[in-house]
């Protein structure tokens, strides 16, 4: 007790001594302790338990989530069903709406690129159906119109049955097969005389329905119809040692664009078959093209000037070491950059060799680098590159783009006017349509990557799922269209066909409905858009029959409708063919290189063509991939003295010297290169055949999808939508949306 009072009393006095000798607490500076400074740990990971892969109908399971690592700054996640119709998915519970597949993401809300997925499986519920107790036949199209059918030709038989949704298997019968032959409801005229169609309840076969049709010798087929006018469009100067690629415009719609080209001075210039004018010397020279269909008709004369390099008299600029950046896609930088390991186009050495070339010319160096991830594609993409505009901070020299945004990035002053630089260094390497779409108000806001005789044309397709195809002795449809049978009947029967072999649950066809229509339409001939003539073709006889077509097709149950990109009857395998973009096949994040797993194969047809066209009349819609939109808003990075005009040059000259020093190389063969990269993403040959089928003179530009309308918005592709679908008036839907798109085309191009 004394020691702990004596312990006591010592620190009681030193206290006091240290109180009454220091510094009065009252005289000394009041600091302000630092701020912690919190380091921000990004999460890497996210880790997902308790997920089924196979639920009923109204079943529900609720996942744990863990982000990892554990002591992450942020880790807020966000829920996203692929298709919220088949199952939906709200702070982690899961809830099955109705049979099908989907994907079920949790991703990180800072960063979508961490995520977690996993694929759900969703039973339909057993539910006791209605027995079928009537049955009545109506015809199709122009059956129904007329109640005859052409030797040769088919029609689709609807069995409309009562009650309302009610079950039952119906069997399909001819009262004479020499005459006609009916599966599935479609009849197939086979002789002249009447057949009666009769579709019969398996169940009760005093249950049926009847119709009689007159099947009629068959008519000569139209045939294709000659051109009014012609009028060549395109450059009008070109440099020795170059070419230019000339169009033709053809009026009335839908004629043949078969063509003759013809040079008045070939020691000038010459001009190939697919409207190629190459400069030999200085000149002047008249380009002329005649019908094939009709010589009679012809173009004016159109003029062309050669001429010899005059960039020598623009001094090279120095860029003082400034680094010119183009922006990408993370998943596709190696679409650009030559030095990736990713990076298989047939230029590589040779573009390799002018992007170092470039940069030591100009002092500078070249780079390709990938948008933020709060820049994914789409309008978010679209609205972030307004916003670094409006601030006057671009974050790149060159933006990939898509060319639809481009009246948005006008008025946010996103792009910059290169018409006057193309003039200057440009030597017209743009191919007319990519011109064309590049263009807003008459000028130009896209760098020229170069006319290539390696380019491959066809932008959008049918691709098929090659191993469904043998497994259940489907006939290739590639083979069909290299057979010249590929017209929209013979593309209706190949569909109907394919659907009877097919098992339940599995699908002829799938994807985006409008796009089988505009396919279609471009494949005719006919431009949706036309804007040399600033109309809109929506209710051309083709477009109309294009839809019919897709009408019978989607009754006759053989498409799957989808508006993903990847269809998810296509990714699991119960799909022939998807509609999509070529640059989809083998594409990380699209059609993968195992999508199907170690039998993975693709093959492609070209959308069918309407009977009056045939296959040398057909076309295909030809877009760029990758629109290199010049920035506007940069010069605060631009070194002093350094101008966008600069920047301009230093690029071109990388992009237009890799195709000389390609096609200067004496083993360069461009048929055999377009081969090669056709079989990278292709493995079967017809399909080959059919894609390479499709030349610069079998080209078509339209730009109803791609700079005058966003195709998921479009009143046009709901009007669509609804006549394939629902059976609504499809005219009357496609008068009611074309005003406003008529007013988006002529604010563009008018």
């Amino acid at each position: 007790m004394k020691k702990a009072l004596t312990l006591f009393l010592l620190i009681f006095l030193a206290a006091m001594a240290f109180g009454c000798g220091g510094e009065k607490e009252d005289d000394k500076p009041v600091v302000d302790p630092p701020t912690p400074t919190e380091e921000t740990i990004e999460a890497t990971s996210i880790e997902v338990t308790g997920f089924k892969n196979l639920i009923e109908e109204g079943e529900s399971f609720t996942l744990s989530i863990k982000v990892l690592p554990a002591d992450a700054t942020n880790k807020k996640v966000k829920y996203t069903s692929s298709n919220s119709s088949v199952a939906t998915i709200k702070d982690g519970k899961v809830t099955g709406i109705s049979g099908g597949d989907c994907v079920i993401t949790v991703s990180l809300e800072s960063n979508p690129n961490v995520k977690y997925e996993f694929s759900l499986v969703v039973n339909r519920k057993e539910v006791e159906l209605p027995k079928i107790e009537g049955i009545t036949l109506k015809a199709t199209g122009s059956l129904e119109a007329t109640g005859e059918l052409e030797v040769g030709k088919t029609a689709l038989v609807e069995a409309v049955i009562s009650p309302s949704g009610a079950s039952g298997e119906i069997i399909w019968s001819s009262s004479d097969e020499a005459i006609a032959t009916v599966n599935k409801g479609l009849v197939s005229a086979k002789a002249i005389g009447e057949v009666t169609i009769k579709a019969t309840s398996k169940d009760n076969d005093a249950i049926f329905g009847e119709i009689k049709i007159k099947i009629v010798e068959k008519k000569e087929e139209e045939k294709p119809i000659a051109p009014t006018s012609i009028t060549i469009t395109g450059a009008d100067e070109v440099e020795t040692g170059y070419y230019i690629r000339l169009n033709v415009d053809l009026q009335p719609t839908g004629c043949s664009p078969l063509v003759r080209w013809e040079s008045t001075k070939p020691e000038v210039a010459t001009v190939s078959e697919d409207g190629k004018v190459t400069g030999v010397s200085e000149g002047t020279t008249y380009i002329i093209c005649y019908s094939l269909i009709d010589e009679t008709v012809k173009s004016s004369r159109f003029k062309v000037k050669v001429t010899v390099d005059q960039t020598a008299q623009f001094p090279i600029p120095d860029l003082q070491g400034y680094e010119i950046s183009i922006m990408n896609a993370d998943s596709a930088l190696t679409d650009l950059d030559p030095f990736l390991e990713g990076y298989t186009k047939s230029d590589k050495v040779f573009k390799q060799q002018a992007w170092r070339e470039t940069e030591k010319l100009y002092n500078c160096t070249i780079k390709v680098v990938a948008y933020p991830t709060d820049a994914p594609y789409g309008p978010t993409r679209n609205t972030w590159i307004n916003h670094q505009a409006e601030l006057g901070q671009a974050q790149a020299d060159v933006y990939i783009v898509n060319p639809s945004y481009l009246p948005n990035y006008y008025a946010s002053g996103a792009m910059h006017n290169v018409s006057e630089y193309y003039l200057k260094f440009g030597k017209n390497q743009l191919e007319p349509a990519a011109k064309q779409l590049g263009s807003y108000k008459g000028n130009l806001y896209i760098i020229a990557t170069g006319l290539s005789q390696t380019t491959i044309y066809p932008y959008s397709g049918l691709f098929i799922n090659m191993g469904l195809l043998e497994k259940y002795n489907i006939k290739n449809p590639a083979e069909l269209f290299n057979e010249g049978n590929w017209n929209f009947n013979d593309f209706e029967n190949w569909a109907i066909s394919t659907q009877a072999l097919l098992p339940s649950g599995y699908y002829a066809l799938t994807g985006n409905i409008w796009m089988f229509w505009q396919g279609m339409s471009n494949a005719s001939g006919v431009k949706l858009a036309d804007v040399s003539t600033l109309s809109l073709n929506f209710t051309h006889k083709y477009v109309c029959d294009a839809v019919e077509t897709m009408r019978k097709i989607y009754v006759a149950g053989a498409y799957s409708d989808s508006s993903s990109d990847v269809s998810s009857d296509f990714s699991s395998g119960r799909a022939v063919i998807q509609v999509a973009d070529y640059r989809y096949v083998k594409l990380s994040n699209r059609f993968t290189v195992d999508m199907w797993g170690e039998d993975t194969r693709y093959g492609y047809v070209p959308f069918p063509y309407h009977p009056s066209v045939g296959k040398e009349n057909t076309v295909v819609t030809y877009i760029l991939e990758s629109y290199l939109m010049f920035a506007g808003a940069r010069e605060y990075k631009h070194p002093a003295g350094v101008t966008y005009e600069d920047i301009y040059r230093a690029l071109e000259n990388m992009y237009l010297s890799t195709i000389r020093l390609q096609e200067s190389d004496p083993s360069f063969d461009a048929d055999a290169i377009k081969r090669q990269t056709a079989s990278s993403k292709l493995d079967d040959e017809a399909s080959i055949d059919a894609l390479l089928y499709f030349t610069a003179n079998k080209i078509l530009y339209d730009p109803i999808f791609n700079g005058i309308e966003t195709d998921s918005s479009s009143k046009i592709t709901t009007a669509v939508r609804n006549a394939i679908t629902k059976g609504n008036d499809y005219i009357n839907e496609a008068e009611s949306a074309a005003p406003s798109i008529e007013v988006n085309m002529i604010s563009i191009y008018g």
